[in-house]
């Protein structure tokens, strides 16, 4: 059995609780922020957290090349070369992020007016940018070590850290709000506390590579020069993903002013959660192909794909389908209002864009990143980053936000199925019928009891947009314990060694 099977359930299990945590308190977090935040302060906010998802263009691809030269060479015994290519890495994350710490602080005035922030909010959320940057100079160079536990495939311990700091977040985030702190106190517990999680990760790390320095004397350049093109080529991919993914609130921001940022947030939140729900079940999927693919292991890449994408399409489509049903009183558990038509619609929209990714990217680009084919997803990113930037410009002088959502949802959906899919079943020369009838097998009939149950419950038993938790909870547990029962080989199937063929 693959290291990556017996390691599976256990790192899944760990990060499902994590991210059940994670939604349940991100609930209450966001409709207590949606309440007791102006919708400049909630716009600003959110603006500003968006762009901490850019500090990941920062690493210039090393982040993730940490992650593979740790599994590379923890297996070859080189903890010397290994010394030298992560005290590198470590020590030019310090430097770039004191030098952009610089550049960030120089422009706040300049940022919050472009931005459209009202002179009489400037002087408290320029306390808040400020906290947030000092934060983001701090936790760049830590993110790291999270890296180096992906490759170790450790992620197991990242995620019980993570989901300990995530309750110490909400308690006192929660106090925060309700106690009426400035915002600037704010965004000081919530970046200390996002920093606590790779701290920890740091610590870990040290402990499990103990012949490995991170002193400043291993730093050698050239020691990082044989991964540049990795590293470059996977650096583009994570901008041209950022681009895609963090655009929209920029977008908006830029053409409709930082309090409709509000609305859109309301409709893309139920898009993000399916999201953080699909990608739990792929945080083995990168280590492990990185080591079958050293291995030559074509059949072992085949199956972790299929295996892996088929239990994609079938926990995540029952997610989608009650989302799609039941959108409406989800959004209202988030916001605590009404929900406007055009949010509605925006959640719609962005359901089927993260719905059509998870079936056609998620897995499919980890491993084809780990097989040497980084520049054809280079290809792929660029053109989907660049045709939603395009798109949602345009729509949102027409459609107004409704126009940024759909921006995003066409090139997600045309070039997954119709580019992303193509290049996955040839190189890992697999026909595209069989490929789509594998996901089907074992799972059609759970799913369409599943979809039966839940167009006989939305029928006969309708939920009001005022439902709550358990309103809607015993409605998805009616419908997904017989689709779980019924998908038990599937389950099943990710940690034993054989092999299925299509």
């Amino acid at each position: 059995m693959e290291e990556w099977q017996r390691r599976f359930w256990h790192t899944t299990a760990s990060a499902y609780i994590g991210v059940v945590i994670r939604l349940l308190l991100g609930l209450v977090l966001f409709r207590t922020m949606f309440q007791e935040f102006t919708h400049e302060q909630f716009g600003f906010w959110a603006l500003l957290w968006s762009l901490f998802g850019y500090g990941i263009l920062l690493d210039f691809g090393f982040g993730f090349t940490a992650q593979k030269a740790v599994a590379e060479k923890t297996a070859t015994g080189d903890m010397e070369g290994l010394s030298r290519l992560l005290a590198t890495i470590l020590w030019t994350f310090i430097g770039m992020a004191s030098i952009l710490l610089v550049v960030f602080l120089a422009i706040r005035e300049p940022f919050m007016v472009r931005m459209g922030v009202a002179v009489a909010d400037r002087a408290e959320f320029g306390r808040a940018y400020t906290v947030f940057f000092v934060g983001l100079a701090v936790m760049f160079p830590l993110g790291v070590f999270p890296e180096i536990l992906r490759g170790l495939q450790r992620m197991d311990l990242a995620n019980w850290v993570g989901t300990l700091t995530t309750v110490f977040n909400f308690a006192l985030l929660y106090w925060g709000l309700t106690a009426h702190w400035d915002m600037a106190i704010l965004m000081g517990v919530s970046v200390v506390t996002s920093i606590l999680p790779n701290f920890i990760a740091a610590v870990l790390a040290v402990q499990r590579l103990p012949k490995v320095s991170f002193a400043p004397k291993w730093f050698e350049w050239r020691s990082v020069r044989a991964q540049m093109g990795f590293s470059i080529t996977a650096y583009l991919i994570t901008f041209s993903n950022m681009l895609l993914a963090k655009s929209d609130q920029l977008v908006i921001s830029l053409s409709l002013g930082v309090a409709s940022v509000a609305i859109y947030q309301a409709g893309y939140k139920m898009g993000e959660m399916l999201g953080i729900f699909s990608i739990q079940l792929q945080q083995v999927i990168s280590p492990a192909a990185a080591s079958l693919h050293a291995r030559g292991d074509e059949s072992g890449l085949r199956s972790l794909l299929l295996r892996s994408s088929r239990l994609t399409f079938l926990l995540v489509t029952p997610c989608y389908l009650l989302s799609v049903v039941y959108l409406a009183p989800l959004i209202r558990l988030l916001t605590g209002d009404e929900v406007p038509t055009e949010t509605w619609w925006i959640g719609q929209v962005l359901l089927l864009a993260i719905y059509s990714s998870q079936l056609t990217n998620s897995c499919s680009k980890r491993v084809l990143m780990m097989c040497g084919e980084e520049k054809r997803l280079l290809h792929v990113s660029v053109v989907e980053a660049v045709a939603n930037l395009i798109l949602s410009i345009i729509l949102a002088r027409t459609m107004g936000v409704l126009g940024v959502a759909i921006g995003t949802m066409i090139p997600t959906v045309l070039i997954g199925w119709f580019w992303v899919i193509p290049v996955t079943v040839r190189r890992l020369k697999l026909p595209l019928f069989g490929f789509l009838v594998f996901h089907l097998r074992k799972t059609a009939l759970p799913l369409a009891l599943f979809s039966v149950l839940l167009g006989a419950i939305a029928y006969w038993l309708p939920a009001s947009a005022r439902s709550n938790f358990f309103d809607l909870g015993w409605r998805a547990a009616v419908c997904g314990l017989p689709l779980l029962y019924l998908s038990r080989a599937v389950i099943r199937s990710m940690s034993q060694a054989d092999v299925e063929s299509i």
